[in-house]
C-alpha cells in the first residue's frame, strides 16, 4: 500500500509539471498572438494601394476571369486544329451467324464439294484510330476572335477593378489623414482652453473676473471636448474603412506615413489643362469599345452561317480476331461538306438582329463618350474651383490663427479679456473647418479627374 501511494503521489507530481509546461507554452503562444495582432503596420498611400489589390477578392475573381478568357481562346483555337480520337468497340452477336457456302475441292468421287463458311465472329473489338481537321468553317473563324475580344474585354475589366480600389483606398486614406489634422487641431484647442479655464480660477480668487465669465469659459470648453471626442470616433471610423479596403484585421495596428500636404502642395490650376479625354487610357470607354467590337463579331458570325463549312477525316481499324470473310476496311480517308440552303428566313433574321444590335452599342459608346467628355469638363471646373476656395482657405486659417495667438499674448499682458480670447479661438476652429470641407473638395475633384483621365 505504502509503494502504491508513492507512485501515486510520483504521478500526480509529473502530471501537475507537464500540466504547468503546457499552460506555459500556452501562454506564450498567446503573447506571440498578441505581438502579432499589436504589430503596427506603417504604410503609405501607394503601398495601402497595393496592399488592397492583392487582397481584394473582387480583383482577384477578375483575375481569374482573364485567366479564363484566356483558356478560352486556346479552347476555340483547337477546335480548329487536327483532333485524333482512339476508340474500343466491344460486340457480341446473339443470333447465329450468317454463313457463305463457296465451293469447294473435289471429293473422292470426283464432284466438286461445298464449304460452309460463317461470316464475322461472334464476339471481337475494333480497335481505331481517327483524325479529323477543320478546313474552313465561318464560324470557327468569328468565334477565334471573339474569344480574343472576350480576352480583351477581361483585361479591361480588371484595369476597371484595380481603378475601382485606387479610388477607394484614396478616398478613405485622404478621409483619414483629414479627421486626424482635424484632431490636432482640437486638441491643441482644447489644451488651451483648459490652461484658460485654470487660470480663470484664480482670476476669480483675485476679483478680475466674476463667476459668469468663468461659467462661460466652462460652456467653450465643454462644447470643444465634446467635438473633440466626436472627431476622434470619426478618425477610428475612418482608419477601421481604410482597414476593410486594404483587407486586413480591423483589430490590427497601422499608421499613415503620409502627410496631407505630400498631396495638397503637388496641386496647382494648371494641373489639367488637357481640352479631350484620352479613350485609351478611360477603361470605361475602352469596356464600352469592347463592346462594339463584340457585336460586330456577332454580326460577322451571323453572316458566316450563310458559307459552307468542311472537314476532313482519316480513320485507321483493326479487329481484335479476323474473320476468315471481312469487308470492313482498315483504312479510310474521307471529306464533308456543310452547305447551307434554305432557313425560311431565320438566318436572315439574325442577320438583321446583329445589325440593330451593333447599331445600340455604338449609340451606348457615343453617349459614354460624350456623357465623359461633359463630366470631364465639369470635373476641371470643379477642381479650379476647389483650388482657389482651397487656397483662400488657407489664408483665413492662418490669419485667424494669427489673431488668436495674438489674444492669447494680449491676455497674458492683461490687455485682452477671456471673452476676446474665446471669440478669437471659436474664429479660428470655423476656420479650421472651411478649410477642411475645402480640403475635402480638392481631393474629391483630383480623385475624380484621375478616374476620368486614367491617371489613378
Amino acid at each position: 500500500k505504502g509503494s502504491f501511494n508513492r507512485n501515486y503521489l510520483r504521478m500526480k507530481k509529473r502530471a501537475i509539471i507537464l500540466g504547468l509546461i503546457c499552460l506555459s507554452f500556452s501562454l506564450s503562444i498567446s503573447h506571440n498572438k498578441v505581438l502579432a495582432q499589436t504589430e503596427t503596420l506603417k504604410i503609405s498611400l501607394a503601398e495601402a494601394q497595393k496592399l488592397a489589390i492583392e487582397k481584394n477578392f473582387s480583383h482577384l475573381n477578375a483575375k481569374l476571369d482573364l485567366e479564363i478568357a484566356k483558356k478560352k481562346v486556346w479552347e476555340t483555337t483547337a477546335t480548329g486544329l487536327p483532333q485524333v480520337n482512339a476508340g474500343v468497340d466491344l460486340s457480341i452477336i446473339l443470333n447465329e451467324l450468317p454463313t457463305l457456302s463457296i465451293p469447294g475441292p473435289l471429293g473422292p468421287d470426283g464432284q466438286p464439294t461445298v464449304m460452309n463458311i460463317e461470316v464475322g465472329e461472334k464476339a471481337n473489338a475494333t480497335f481505331s484510330v481517327t483524325v479529323s481537321q477543320l478546313v474552313f468553317s465561318g464560324p470557327y473563324i468569328v468565334g477565334l476572335q471573339a474569344s480574343k475580344a472576350y480576352k480583351n474585354l477581361s483585361e479591361n475589366a480588371l484595369a476597371k477593378s484595380e481603378e475601382d480600389i485606387k479610388y477607394n483606398v484614396s478616398s478613405a486614406y485622404y478621409t483619414a489623414l483629414l479627421l486626424m489634422e482635424t484632431k490636432g487641431i482640437l486638441d491643441s484647442s482644447v489644451n488651451n482652453l483648459q490652461k484658460l479655464y485654470s487660470d480663470s480660477e484664480a482670476m476669480l480668487k483675485s476679483g478680475f473676473i466674476d463667476q459668469t465669465a468663468k461659467d462661460q469659459i466652462k460652456v467653450s470648453l465643454s462644447l470643444l471636448e465634446s467635438s473633440n471626442n466626436e472627431t476622434g470616433r470619426q478618425v477610428q471610423s475612418a482608419i477601421n474603412l481604410l482597414k476593410f479596403h486594404l483587407g486586413i484585421d480591423i483589430n490590427s495596428e497601422i499608421l499613415l506615413s503620409d502627410e496631407l500636404e505630400t498631396f495638397t502642395n503637388s496641386l496647382s490650376p494648371t494641373l489639367y489643362q488637357t481640352s479631350s479625354i484620352n479613350t485609351d487610357n478611360n477603361t470605361d470607354l475602352r469596356i464600352m469599345a469592347n463592346q462594339v467590337e463584340l457585336s460586330e463579331l456577332q454580326l460577322k458570325l451571323e453572316k458566316s452561317n450563310f458559307l459552307p463549312t468542311i472537314s476532313a477525316f482519316a480513320t485507321y481499324q483493326r479487329l481484335a480476331k479476323q474473320p476468315v470473310v471481312n469487308f470492313t476496311p482498315e483504312a479510310l480517308v474521307g471529306a464533308s461538306l456543310s452547305l447551307p440552303i434554305f432557313s425560311s428566313g431565320m438566318r436572315r433574321s439574325k442577320v438583321q438582329q446583329a445589325k440593330l444590335e451593333l447599331l445600340k452599342s455604338t449609340n451606348s459608346f457615343s453617349q459614354v463618350q460624350q456623357s465623359l467628355e461633359l463630366e470631364f469638363a465639369n470635373a476641371k471646373a470643379q477642381y479650379l474651383t476647389a483650388y482657389n476656395k482651397f487656397q483662400s482657405q488657407i489664408e483665413n486659417k492662418d490669419l485667424a490663427n494669427r489673431v488668436y495667438k495674438n489674444y492669447q499674448v494680449q491676455y497674458s499682458k492683461g490687455v485682452a479679456s477671456q471673452r476676446d480670447v474665446i471669440e478669437a479661438n471659436d474664429k479660428f476652429l470655423q476656420a479650421v473647418g472651411n478649410y477642411i470641407g475645402a480640403t475635402v473638395e480638392l481631393l474629391n475633384a483630383k480623385l475624380m479627374l484621375d478616374k476620368i483621365t486614367g491617371n489613378l
